[in-house]
């Protein structure tokens, strides 16, 4: 599952990151990492956001990669996904952020399954998602997305 849910990112970022797409700012995508080498607040580059619903995969999220990304240092990839986004209840879902170059990952934080929450609002929504890897490094990735693209 959890190669399916990073094959439906890439996909998505490539979809959305073609060069048909408009350059329409989709949102906005924060990361926090606590504890680790790489903790620290980051910030998604606007032009490289996707928020994307996903029919077949029933998986709402936002995602971004950075292909400018030059240094072991950079953050070259992250997101949140939610499962079943508009099933009622409780949402659980995948957070992911990634540091690098486009060519070679140095460090990877992935936590899969975890509650996370799905406001609606308007053509997008409001994603939170809180939790620790199992090196105990705390990830709380935060979206606000404003437009969605159906991939």
């Amino acid at each position: 599952m959890k190669h399916l849910i990073r094959s439906g990112l890439v996909l998505a970022s490539a979809a959305g990151l073609s060069a048909a797409r408009p350059p329409a700012v989709a949102g906005s995508l924060t990361m926090v990492v606590t504890g680790g080498p790489y903790a620290g607040t980051y910030h998604a580059r606007a032009d490289r956001l996707l928020c994307f619903y996903a029919k077949d995969a029933d998986r709402y999220g936002a995602t971004f990669r950075d292909e400018k990304a030059n240094t072991p240092r950079s953050l070259v990839a992250g997101g949140i996904v939610v499962r079943r986004p508009y099933v009622a209840g409780a949402k659980t879902g995948d957070l992911h952020v990634t540091f690098g170059t486009d060519a070679k990952n140095s460090m990877s934080y992935d936590v899969d399954d975890v509650p996370v929450t799905m406001t609606l609002k308007g053509k997008g929504a409001d994603l939170d998602g809180v939790a620790k890897t199992k090196e105990g490094v705390s990830l709380h990735v935060t979206a606000s997305c404003t437009t969605t693209d159906a991939v």
